[in-house]
């Protein structure tokens, strides 16, 4: 057992083995100021980890896939479908450097995940879906003719010839939604990615009614474009409507690495008052 800026770490037994707890795993990069990493691990983590104490649940990071396909089988459907870009069997060769996952857990029940893959684009983010290569290790062997993908989003075809963190298998327990689980789980699976990997773009994609409301107050991305069509892996040819939500590293960063991420009241994508010089000027002198 450890603490944290008050929060009390606990140790887990043999299901997160190959997890180890948040504050351990969290030591980012010297490419960080550090005036930064000091508001972060003391202004922002912490009442993120009180908020999932006060609900009995702890975050561990774990990074293989293997972990993450255990959370899909465990989650009694919660997790819809373990999607491509994390399913071990399609990435065989996937590791600590390019995986990420961060698990909820009480006692040794996992209740909630959410997990991202760093992977390289050689041509625009539109061709690498289109012809599989994002979604699988080995398009020849792995993309069959019944996988199909149709992108239309325009940012799609702007990204190209860099690194994308994408982010998916998000999923809470039953016992847990409501509240701001969600909202603290993503935050600091964030924070994980913005501190320890280089990436151009984060990306997802999103379905249903909430897909706006979800992709900027809870997911807190930058844009959300319409047009990402594809089929399901073993749900037969019919092609489902996503839409893709994108953000860049700098707006990535000067949006999470910020005293406000720690406070789940606010919208994560609501840009902070300081950057609207203008209309703070103008409230002072009304």
């Amino acid at each position: 057992m450890r603490n944290f800026g008050n929060i009390i770490v606990h140790d887990f037994n043999s299901f997160a083995r190959d997890l180890v707890d948040y504050v351990d795993a969290f030591d980012p990069a010297d490419a960080l100021a550090r005036d930064t990493v000091r508001m972060v691990g003391g202004d922002v983590i912490p009442p993120l980890l009180r908020s999932l104490e006060e609900r009995e649940l702890h975050a561990v990071v774990g990074f293989d896939l293997e972990t993450v396909a255990k959370l899909y089988r465990t989650s009694n459907g919660r997790m819809k479908r373990l999607i491509p870009t994390n399913d071990p069997r399609l990435h065989p060769d996937a590791d600590h450097t390019d995986t990420a996952v961060l698990a909820l857990m009480r006692g040794s029940v996992p209740y909630g995940c959410v997990a991202s893959r760093l992977l390289w684009c050689e041509g625009t983010l539109a061709e690498e879906m289109e012809s599989g290569r994002l979604w699988v290790s080995n398009p020849a062997a792995m993309w069959t003719a019944a996988d199909r993908c149709i992108v239309r989003a325009p940012v799609a075809k702007q990204i190209r010839a860099c690194h994308v963190a994408f982010t998916g298998s998000i999923y809470l327990a039953q016992e847990v939604t409501g509240g701001a689980t969600l909202g603290a789980m993503l935050r600091l699976h964030y924070l994980w990615l913005v501190s320890h990997w280089r990436f151009s773009y984060m990306i997802g994609i999103i379905e249903g009614a909430l897909a706006r409301k979800h992709a900027f107050d809870v997911y807190g991305y930058g844009s959300m474009d319409m047009g990402i069509w594809r089929t399901r892996p073993g749900e037969g040819d019919e092609l489902h409507r996503y839409e893709l939500i994108t953000t860049d590293r700098e707006t990535a960063m000067q949006s999470w690495l910020r005293r406000e991420t720690g406070d789940l009241t606010r919208p994560l994508g609501r840009p902070p008052v300081d950057v609207l010089p203008f209309e703070g000027a103008r409230a002072e002198g009304a």
